[in-house]
């Protein structure tokens, strides 16, 4: 029987951490989700700016000789520049905003983690928070559909009263 090395038998696997692909394909939606919010917002500052640079050409060209003279290529060009603008700025703004809200609900949940995994006497490791926040989750599914099944009943119980109420009339 040969003896394996500490070296050729690679890291320690905890079965119950995440593995790496369902890590990869949450930080791909998470990717997916961010994509879509900049796109909205780009679009939006595109047309916001686009309307207001618009306006202002309009503006400029009834009330300024010098500028009703110009070029409808330097007009052109004068309206997508503040489209352009829109489109970076409202990208950009919706993008920190969105970054910043996940590290700092990121943040919440490792805070929440540490705390609770140090009052079990447990060192709060990537591999334990990912378990943790696993766990807490899978608890919080379980008692929302506990509560959704409570609610449901309740719900039917309290239409049967009521028609059992109607047929009493």
């Amino acid at each position: 029987m040969p003896v394996q090395s500490v070296y050729e038998a690679g890291p320690a696997v905890d079965p119950q951490a995440p593995t790496v692909r369902a890590r990869r394909k949450h930080r791909e939606q998470q990717i997916q989700e961010a994509y879509k919010l900049q796109r909205d917002a780009a679009i939006r500052g595109a047309s916001t700016y686009g309307l207001v640079g618009l306006a202002t050409i309009f503006t400029a060209h009834h009330y300024y000789p010098k500028f009703r003279s110009q070029t409808l290529a330097l007009k052109s060009f004068l309206l997508s520049g503040f489209a352009i603008f829109g489109f970076v700025v409202g990208a950009d703004t919706q993008l920190l905003t969105h970054e910043s809200s996940q590290r700092i609900e990121e943040n919440m949940i490792r805070t929440r983690a540490r705390t609770e995994l140090g009052r079990k006497g447990i060192l709060a490791s990537e591999a334990e928070i990912e378990k943790w926040r696993q766990e807490t989750i899978d608890r919080l599914n379980r008692e929302q559909g506990g509560a959704a099944a409570a609610a449901a009943s309740h719900q039917a119980s309290n239409s049967s009263h009521q028609n059992v109420n109607e047929d009493a009339r």
